[in-house]
């Protein structure tokens, strides 16, 4: 289990190494009113991942509690966040460049000649994975999911990442309900350049029903994430747009494509280990699959 969660957060570790520095490169040559549609998608894709995999059912038992996971995503980008309409000078005509999951640059011309947009890094599909603990008590349970800070890349800039979840089982105020029914709230952060710092907050409504060994779960939720974005523009005096012909610092916040996340999913448990995969409908969908120590007393699961 201990090697299995390393291997996962190498290879998520290695991922955001190599598309920060490559972000990092990207904004010193985009102006402020450019950089949120090229990087939505991305914020996009960091809040639906850190809402995923976090529950496998909606049951908390009664005595104390705790368990031991690992956890691995694949967020799929659809073709229509790869491309945006960019913000162009007056005498130009609007077209589509890349966002940050595009492919090939973009390019303007009008009375000033060419106007030119970075193109994309050609990704169809993000991957995440982190470790994640969970405690509980009297139908609460917190659920953490973390990879500790760290420095990464030539440049060495921090990188970090964390969530918090309380999750409490509502189905325990009721008898005779056939199912278990629990609320979550959870709020997250992520830091892997100097430039871009990541926020997020999520409320899951979180149903399961056991059947032998088997556990059926769903989920509705709804996510809001941020990014606070701060970079410095290069300046180029003969740039056909104007707002990139002076060096200057630029700070903005930029919202995710909030919308509502639909789970369905389904797990296995054999004494204290448990296997789990899901899927999750949203604006950008998530295949999550986990593997988990818990020790918890299971008779409080329907």
């Amino acid at each position: 289990m201990k090697r299995t969660a390393i291997i996962v957060v190498f290879i998520f570790t290695s991922f955001f190494c190599s598309l920060s520095a490559s972000v990092d490169e990207v904004l010193s040559f985009m102006s402020k009113k450019n950089v949120e549609g090229y990087l939505q998608p991305l914020v996009t894709s960091l809040g639906v991942g850190l809402n995923s995999g976090m529950y496998h059912t909606a049951a908390v038992p009664e005595n104390f509690s705790s368990g031991f996971s690992v956890r691995a995503l694949m967020i799929l980008v659809p073709e229509d966040q790869k491309s945006f309409t960019p913000y162009l000078p007056a005498g130009y005509s609007s077209g589509s460049t890349s966002t940050v999951y595009g492919g090939d640059p973009g390019y303007a011309y009008g009375e000033d000649g060419f106007v030119s947009y970075p193109g994309g890094f050609s990704i169809d599909y993000l991957p995440m994975g982190f470790p994640q603990i969970m405690l509980g008590w009297k139908g609460t349970e917190l659920t953490a999911k973390f990879i500790p800070a760290q420095e990464i890349g030539k440049d060495r800039e921090e990188f970090y990442f964390y969530s918090f979840a309380l999750k409490h089982e509502v189905t325990r105020y009721f008898k005779n309900i056939p199912f278990n029914g629990s609320v979550q709230l959870g709020i997250g952060k992520m830091k892997f350049s100097d430039q871009l710092d990541f926020n997020n907050f999520v409320v899951n409504c979180i149903a399961s029903r056991k059947f032998g060994m088997f556990t059926l779960y769903g989920g509705i939720g709804f996510q809001n994430t941020s990014v606070d974005a701060e970079y410095s523009i290069t300046g180029d005096p003969d740039n056909a747009d104007p707002e990139l012909r002076e060096a200057k610092d630029v700070s903005l916040t930029i919202e995710g494509e909030n919308s509502i996340g639909i789970t369905a999913g389904t797990s296995f448990r054999i004494g204290f280990l448990v296997l789990n995969a899901d899927y999750t409908y949203n604006s950008q969908s998530v295949i999550s699959t986990g593997m988990s120590f818990e020790f918890y007393n299971f008779k409080k699961e329907k």
